[in-house]
């Protein structure tokens, strides 16, 4: 599948399967430079299907930023810890009503102070802590907000539009899109390796493109925002064992490997979230998928899928005899966080209890599709 919007099917009532085509990780045969010729595929799961709804992404990542944010105040008698007050009469000197610090003698004597409009004065509008800067999302825009970013991994003209340099890839390699490589790449320790997969798969380039940013001068310099770091390849691969701690450590391995690599990241789809997949709100980053991800990303249940299949809106059908496609009846949202989960009996390695930052409840899915049901 190389561009969800021309390639799904319209309403035709024809149903299609969606394939991607597994590019190995290991190099083999003579010619280390190169990839082994890519001869195994896997069915995309229907989650690739969805829409892709740029307005839903933007205001989901806008809204998750917000959970991140401190709240900060002011102190409340900043700028007022000074005697200062006007004339009386405050006309008639030929100088400004301004309030002016009192006192003998000194620099300060005189200067205007304490008001807004002098040097060291109080603020006018100081920001307060009681301001809600936490913006709540839907549920289920969550949830779409969520799909749609993962289906736009699948477009080569939304990722080349982001600004990757994929054409290498495409050309050279004879890669399509999204990008899957097999599960070996899980054993890589050190950034050579991964430097030597991106240069295989003609990737490398689109981290170079990073290093030839210009720096910043001017408030920037003085505040540490000297050099800001742009995005590069995103590796999802799958959630292994139970519970939130083999979540976090299921990538680790990947994430110390890419951690030399400017703008290059490594998540596991239970902690994968429309922050890494559309930073600055900016779909689609340039994602590499392991098939094992791929399959447990086929466990992600929502609403709005199952609607569009049912009234044949996306034409898709999923492959029977392919590992992943039953894993969309079950599973559900345990922790609260707006996407369901993947099941535990049917992803690999009893993965079952992924976070996607999002928001959302099961039994409130499981009370939507009864009604839809009824």
């Amino acid at each position: 599948m190389d561009d969800p919007e021309t390639a799904r099917p319209a309403n035709s009532g024809a149903a299609a399967t969606m394939t991607a085509r597994v590019m190995p990780a290991d190099a083999q045969g003579e010619n280390k430079d190169r990839p082994a010729p890519h001869t195994d595929t896997i069915t995309l799961p229907k989650i690739f299907a969805t829409p892709f709804r740029p307005d839903l992404i933007r205001k989901a990542f806008v809204n998750i930023s917000s959970h991140s944010f401190q709240p900060q105040g002011r102190h409340p008698t900043a700028g007022m810890d000074v005697v200062a007050d006007t004339n009386d009469p405050p006309t008639g000197r030929g100088i400004a009503r301004i309030a002016r610090a009192t006192g003998g003698g000194g620099r300060r004597r005189g200067e205007g102070a304490e008001v807004a409009s002098t040097r060291g004065g109080r603020q006018a509008h100081p920001p307060t802590s009681e301001k809600r800067t936490y913006k709540k999302l839907n549920k289920k825009e969550g949830r779409l907000a969520f799909c749609s970013a993962v289906a736009a991994t699948a477009s080569r003209s939304l990722v080349e539009s982001r600004g990757h340099a994929v054409s290498g890839y495409v050309n050279g390699a004879g890669g399509t899109f999204p990008i899957v490589v097999d599960d070996s790449i899980l054993q890589y320790r050190t950034a050579r390796e991964v430097t030597g997969l991106l240069e295989r798969l003609n990737l490398l380039e689109d981290v170079r493109r990073l290093s030839g940013r210009k720096a910043r001068s001017g408030r920037p310099l003085l505040r540490g925002r000297q050099k800001k770091r742009g995005k590069s390849v995103l590796f999802v691969t799958h959630v292994s064992g139970n519970g939130a701690q083999s979540q976090s450590t299921a990538a680790q391995p990947l994430k110390n490997a890419v951690g030399a690599l400017p703008g290059v990241d490594a998540r596991s789809v239970g902690d994968l979230s429309v922050l890494d997949l559309a930073p600055g709100a900016d779909p689609a980053r340039l994602t590499m998928f392991t098939r094992s991800a791929i399959e447990q990303l086929g466990g992600i249940r929502s609403t709005h899928l199952q609607t569009m299949i049912e009234d044949d809106r996306i034409g898709y059908r999923e492959d029977p005899h392919s590992s992943d496609a039953g894993a969309a009846g079950g599973g559900g949202d345990d922790d609260d966080d707006g996407v369901d989960d993947v099941p535990a009996g049917d992803a690999p390695d009893g993965a079952g209890a992924g976070q996607d930052r999002v928001g959302g409840n099961s039994d409130a899915l499981a009370d939507e599709e009864e009604e839809h049901a009824r």
